[in-house]
């Protein structure tokens, strides 16, 4: 009896602590935020090429937690990199993606591991990163390197010519080379070949999904608009490219029995994989990882190596370090002949880090909650749409000293492990916590490649007449109107 009467005032203490924090927690509702309509809230504002600048913009004027409107729901943003980072670490247990992003994929055909959460996700995850690992990498190498030379040939045509090069064309087709290698051992060569090519399909589709999610009601379930027929139409044709890509693998699989115990790219893995009652990939699991691997390997590592040669062309300093550093590394060669030889390029690695600092092909995340939670001292209920701009004004002010100039210097400094004026963990371009991007060593690596080839071989200006470079979102962010001419090197 004595202990619990000495328990009594320490337990009415302690729930009087958690009442009073409890009290002190804020409600989604009173953050500050941009004013609205009645029932649609901030949604018309929500311009879909610029969202991401809208995002910022409020971010600068409400502070790094606000709240927005759409359709009679709050959405809670999140503006602040330690606040994302918390929030990303949470994942998969307290946070998902949106359940309409997930639904809208779904619709597409597309059911793999990049919208799959909780046990599917974890499943999923670990043939992925098995695929995607630094010693795959080095395997791939030789594949790699053969599909970049076979870019420098097109820009050596195009230097002889005169030609305007159209980079993020170019770039899409180098990306999806590569990624068909690595992910289902198939050469699509697209880089040579004349006429339609798969981009022009894949195109359709993250301008798709972002006026999507962005439509106040899901019209396209009723009626379709020619919008939709068109990317109906496009996504048949990349059905029926995936289709044949697994027909043929199971195909050859099926004719060396061998490669079942030692699967030589990603899609022989899921299939391989089959055979395992608890770990096995349904077909729609193995049709959706294999549009995955299509539609991320292809838009994101294109736009940073295009917004790489964005600022190569617009601060002629940081492509003569390139060449100079390019000339030295790779001595007699014209790209990258070896795995080590790439990570032998520190400044240039420094050039991407610092246009994704700048130019993030990510720049905000859309995240749900899954249950109720908090995110600093605001109530998150279950359901509750969470944005996080990945980088604004304000972050980038509050992590990185001269935050606006592009220096790459900075991340040489110290080995870029942080000092005054420089946090590295308020850089997250492959996001971050249990979710982080399982393509990210393939990323880089293309990066390098590509940016060391180009150094090397080409001098960039901006081609004549053309207009200057801007931001273009549609999912992610890509550089429009980046045309340049290219300069062979003696």
């Amino acid at each position: 009896m004595a202990e619990r009467a000495e328990a009594g005032p320490a337990t009415r203490d302690a729930a009087a602590a958690v009442a009073d924090s409890h009290a002190r927690l804020r409600r989604l509702g009173e953050l500050p935020g941009p004013r609205g309509l009645p029932l649609l809230g901030n949604l018309l504002q929500l311009e879909a090429t610029r969202l991401h600048r809208i995002l910022q913009g409020w971010a600068q004027k409400y502070g790094p937690l606000y709240r927005l409107r759409a359709v009679g729901r709050d959405i809670l943003v999140v503006a602040d990199g330690e606040l994302i980072g918390e929030v990303l670490r949470n994942r998969p247990e307290a946070f998902a993606r949106r359940r309409a992003l997930r639904k809208a994929l779904l619709e597409l055909g597309i059911d793999g591991v990049f919208n799959a959460e909780g046990s599917d996700w974890r499943r999923q995850r670990k043939l992925a990163m098995y695929a995607l690992n630094t010693a795959h990498m080095r395997e791939f190498f030789e594949r790699l390197e053969q599909v970049t030379a076979r870019l420098q040939r097109r820009w050596e045509a195009a230097a002889r010519s005169g030609e305007t090069v159209d980079t993020q064309r170019d770039l899409m087709r180098f990306t999806v080379d590569v990624t068909s290698g690595l992910a289902f051992g198939k050469d699509l060569n697209t880089l040579e070949r004349t006429g339609d090519a798969i981009q022009n399909h894949l195109d359709k589709i993250f301008p798709a999904l972002t006026r999507r999610l962005l439509a106040p009601f899901p019209y396209w379930r009723y009626f379709r608009l020619p919008a939709d027929r068109a990317l109906d139409a496009a996504m048949a044709e990349v059905h029926k490219l995936v289709n044949r890509l697994i027909a043929d693998c199971r195909a050859q699989m099926a004719a060396d029995p061998a490669r079942r115990a030692k699967p030589g790219n990603f899609l022989e893995a899921m299939i391989a994989a089959q055979d395992d009652e608890a770990g096995g990939f349904s077909d729609a699991e193995i049709v959706g990882n294999s549009l995955t691997m299509l539609l991320a390997g292809e838009d994101t590592t294109a736009n940073t190596i295009g917004w790489m040669m964005h600022f190569m062309v617009e601060r002629p300093q940081v492509q003569a370090a390139m060449r100079k550093e390019a000339d030295r590394v790779l001595d007699v060669h014209q790209r990258p002949a070896s795995y080590a030889m790439t990570e032998a390029l520190p400044y240039i690695e420094a050039v991407a880090h610092e246009a994704m600092r700048l130019e993030p092909v990510a720049p905000f995340l859309a995240m749900e909650a899954n249950h109720d939670t908090v995110v600093a001292d605001v109530e998150v209920k279950a359901g509750t749409i969470v944005f996080l701009v990945m980088n604004h004004p304000g972050m980038l002010e509050k992590n990185f000293r001269d935050p606006q100039a592009f220096r790459p210097e900075r991340w040489l400094e110290a080995d870029g492990r942080g000092g005054p004026g420089h946090n590295p963990k308020a850089f997250m371009p492959f996001g971050g916590g249990p979710r982080y991007c399982p393509g990210r060593h393939l990323a880089m690596l293309e990066i390098k490649m590509v940016a060391a080839m180009l150094a090397r071989n080409f001098e960039v200006v901006r081609a004549p007449g053309t207009p200057p470079t801007e931001e273009r979102f549609s999912s992610t962010l890509a550089p429009k109107n980046l045309f340049v001419t290219l300069r062979q090197r003696r």
